[in-house]
């Protein structure tokens, strides 16, 4: 006895076999193929150009500006002063004008320190006197000129000038007048000037008019010394200067004697 067949109903139907590897297939997550993802967004830009353009402009525009701007103030008195120049940018202080009630001697001593010693000459005719200071502190001496041998004779044959030249002695008297002892050569800031401009130094020789100071003299405070001073000079000059100075003529004073 066998057992009966079973319908063939829909409820009997199998479904179709399908061949290995075809249709889909399920996913199964970290295994197998990933779907692809969206590229990475790209970083932000750097605006470098423009950053260096602020730090840079902005510092010269505040400098451009503090160096043009011109400020007009007014003090505590009612007086304006202009301002030209800042502190720090865009910062301006008053000024004051300075007291009227300053003394005038330190002004004139701050002009005097700003300005070099200018020589100082006085005039005098023969047989007149000179007070004059060296540059050393104490030293001032009384220089007179006594008379003119013009022209002088020499004391020897051989010591006689160039032919067409002649001359001429200046006696003096040196007094130190000061408190320092003057040590110099008085010959060394003499000199003749005639008619035309043109300036002679001292020369050394033997006259028959006077002696000589020997090159170098030593006076002491309260004492003197008198001696020629020599010249040679163009027969045809006509001297109308002499002029004289201590520290053999760099000293700030210097006298001046007429001759004509």
């Amino acid at each position: 006895m066998g057992y009966p067949s079973q319908p063939n109903g829909p409820y009997d139907q199998q479904p179709p076999q399908q061949p290995y590897g075809s249709g889909p297939q399920p996913q199964h997550p970290g295994y197998g193929y990933q779907p692809p993802t969206s590229p990475p967004p790209p970083p932000p830009r750097r605006n470098l150009g423009l950053i260096l353009a602020l730090a840079i402009g902005i510092p010269l525009m505040l400098l451009g500006g503090c160096a043009a701007v011109v400020l007009v103030l007014s003090d505590t008195g009612g007086r304006e002063s202009i301002v030209t120049e800042a502190d720090s940018p865009n910062v301006a202080a008053p000024t004051r004008a300075p007291d009227s009630s300053a003394p005038a001697a330190e002004e004139d001593r701050a002009a005097a320190t700003e300005q070099p010693a200018q020589q100082e000459q006085s005039i005098a005719a023969v047989g007149g006197s000179i007070t004059l200071e060296g540059m050393d502190p104490g030293l001032k001496m009384k220089v007179t000129l006594n008379q003119v041998f013009n022209p002088a004779t020499p004391a020897e044959d051989y010591m006689k000038p160039d032919t067409g030249t002649k001359l001429v002695a200046l006696q003096l008297t040196l007094s130190n007048v000061g408190q320092a002892v003057y040590d110099g050569a008085p010959s060394n800031g003499a000199n003749v000037i005639d008619s035309e401009g043109q300036q002679y130094q001292s020369t050394y020789a033997r006259i028959r008019e006077g002696q000589g100071f020997d090159g170098a003299a030593r006076i002491n405070a309260g004492d003197a010394r008198k001696g020629v001073i020599l010249f040679a000079v163009p027969e045809s000059a006509k001297l109308v200067k002499f002029q004289y100075g201590l520290n053999s003529g760099f000293a700030n004073q210097k006298g001046e004697w007429t001759l004509s």
